[in-house]
């Protein structure tokens, strides 16, 4: 007599209320993330652990289909490479998971990339809504499909809340942190990308030399696009003349690794010759050698209040319309004053 093998069984939601001791609809509620004021803080752990053991998975589709709702929510950048928006998606997960959602993110590089990332994923309810960071505002159409489903990161247009970056005190902290130390040529590596957040970085660069009676010279300034090579290349052009800055205000610190391997390959020492600031205060702030001046902009912080902003705006409730991130100024070893960098570059050539 042969032994028939047993084929495993699916476990359902009776399966996880008994071994967690509650009702079958606790457990709707709590892996349906609407738990909270309703079920017990150590109930909830309990159908999470018993989940957890017996390897249950709610029916996705099933539950959309009930409640209209995926409780999924999209982070949609224009650079998936760039280090700031890793930290913001982290804190966007953080808060989105305390409040039982999920957060995927999403390309948006151009303005076909509307269709098929947020307009289909609206139209198949596969998500619930957007948080749209440093993106041009969406066209008329767009905004009509995204309205009560989406808000605004680093970036505003009527009739979205959004969440802005004091970028302009940001970048006017670094230019008088320079000017302070006795820079008067200051360059400007800038992103050549056409957003709210980039044209206020150039505007105030421009408007703080020109208030401080600093020369505005264009050939210290220069544009290029997230990448590492674009930024170095730019960066060449800005220190390759016959005069050339003594400092560069970068608008990320993705650009500013372009002028660090620009100056090395001019044999240029920072910050004993050239000083460099960047904005985010990413990962390369501190991996960079020396270690970056920068304006620092708290991504995870405000990953976590971009969801909580979405979801207040998924309830219906009234929100603020604009709210603002201060930003600060964290000075490390890549900026020196002027003096100095004059100091030992006659030392240098003594030597």
């Amino acid at each position: 007599m042969t032994q028939g093998v047993s084929k495993p069984t699916s476990a359902t939601s009776v399966d996880v209320a008994r071994r967690a001791g509650v009702s079958q609809s606790a457990v709707s509620l709590v892996l349906g993330g609407k738990a909270n004021g309703r079920i017990g803080l150590k109930a909830q752990r309990a159908v999470r652990r018993a989940a957890r053991d017996l390897g249950y998975r709610p029916n996705v589709a099933a539950q959309i289909l009930r409640s209209g709702q995926s409780r999924l929510l999209v982070l949609a950048v224009p650079d998936i490479d760039n280090p700031y928006f890793a930290g913001a998606l982290k804190g966007a997960e953080h808060e989105a998971r305390s409040q039982g959602y999920s957060v995927a993110l999403a390309t948006v590089r151009e303005g076909r990339d509307w269709q098929p990332v947020i307009l289909d994923s609206l139209t198949s309810r596969s998500v619930d809504g957007f948080l749209l960071f440093a993106l041009p505002p969406p066209t008329a159409r767009e905004k009509r499909a995204l309205r009560g489903r989406a808000i605004l990161v680093d970036a505003s247009t009527q009739g979205f809340p959004s969440i802005v970056l004091g970028v302009e005190d940001g970048m006017r902290a670094a230019l008088q942190h320079l000017h302070r130390a006795g820079h008067t040529e200051i360059g400007h590596l800038g992103a050549a990308v056409d957003i709210e957040t980039f044209r206020l970085r150039r505007e105030t660069y421009l408007s703080t030399l020109r208030a401080a009676r600093l020369p505005v010279r264009e050939a210290y300034q220069a544009l290029a696009p997230f990448g590492i090579e674009a930024a170095t290349e730019a960066a060449r052009k800005i220190l390759s003349g016959s005069e050339r800055p003594s400092a560069i205000v970068c608008d990320s610190d993705v650009l500013a690794v372009g002028v660090y391997k620009a100056a090395k390959a001019l044999g240029l020492a920072i910050p004993n010759e050239l000083s460099v600031v960047g904005i985010d205060d990413s990962i390369i702030a501190r991996i960079l050698d020396p270690e970056l001046t920068t304006v620092a902009v708290p991504a995870g912080l405000i990953g976590q209040r971009a969801v909580r902003l979405l979801l207040d705006v998924l309830k219906g409730l009234d929100v603020p319309i604009r709210s603002t991130v201060p930003l600060s100024l964290v000075i490390r070893e890549s900026t020196t004053t002027k003096s100095s960098q004059h100091a030992k570059t006659r030392a240098q050539g003594a030597k």
